[in-house]
Parts: C-alpha cells; sequence; structure tokens
C-alpha cells in the first residue's frame, strides 16, 4: 500500500485536510499530491538513492547489486513515469482552463488550484 491509496477499498486517497503540529491550525481544501510523491514507494526509493548517490547510476548500481545497464534501464522507465505525471498536470490545467472559459468555475477558484502544492 502506499499513501494515496484507500487502504479500504484500494481506490484514490485525495488530501483534504493539513494541521500544524504545533499549533494545531487546520488548513482545509483540496491539495495535489506532489509529483514525487505520486510514484510508487519503489520509484521514491530509487530517487532517494540517485540523490544520496550524487546522480552516479554506477555507484547507485553498485549499492543496489545491479548491472549498469539494468540502473540505466530503471532510470529510463523512472523518467517515463515522472513525464507521464508532468503530462497528467499539464492535463488538469487545460481542463481548469476550460471550465473558467465555459462558466463552471471561477478564476479565482481556477488559480487557487494551479497553486495547489
Amino acid at each position: 500500500m502506499n499513501a494515496q491509496t484507500c487502504p479500504s477499498c484500494g481506490e484514490a486517497l485525495q488530501i483534504e485536510r493539513l494541521r500544524c503540529v504545533a499549533c494545531a491550525t487546520v488548513v482545509e481544501g483540496v491539495f495535489r499530491w506532489p509529483r514525487l510523491a505520486r510514484l510508487s514507494p519503489d520509484d521514491q526509493q530509487l530517487v532517494e538513492l540517485l540523490i544520496v548517490s550524487s546522480g552516479s547510476l554506477k555507484a547507485a548500481a553498485k549499492k543496489l547489486g545491479i548491472s549498469y545497464p539494468t540502473m540505466r534501464k530503471r532510470l529510463d522507465e523512472l523518467i517515463k513515469r515522472l513525464e507521464m505525471a508532468v503530462k497528467e498536470d499539464e492535463r488538469l490545467r487545460r481542463q481548469l482552463l476550460k471550465d473558467v472559459a465555459a462558466g463552471k468555475r471561477s478564476p479565482a477558484d481556477a488559480i487557487k488550484q494551479l497553486k495547489a502544492p
């Protein structure tokens, strides 16, 4: 299970409430998952490994005990998944603009959605 999936039914979870642990201030709304958080736990671990390996595929492959070509393939697949997340964000942006143009959504609401983390 990942943080984006309902443990009961397996459907997508939506972030709607944030609370400050220091002062208990609550912010409510609809928040988008950041792109890296939308990756699978395995992909997130791969990103972390690449960062701590200073971006060295050779070092990351060695830490995983896999060959450089296998590491390169995993990175290429990860890049494709991140590119899909970018396209998903762009589709959302275009839909918000269409909704504003059609009068289904206010410009202020669309801006709020676009600025959501």
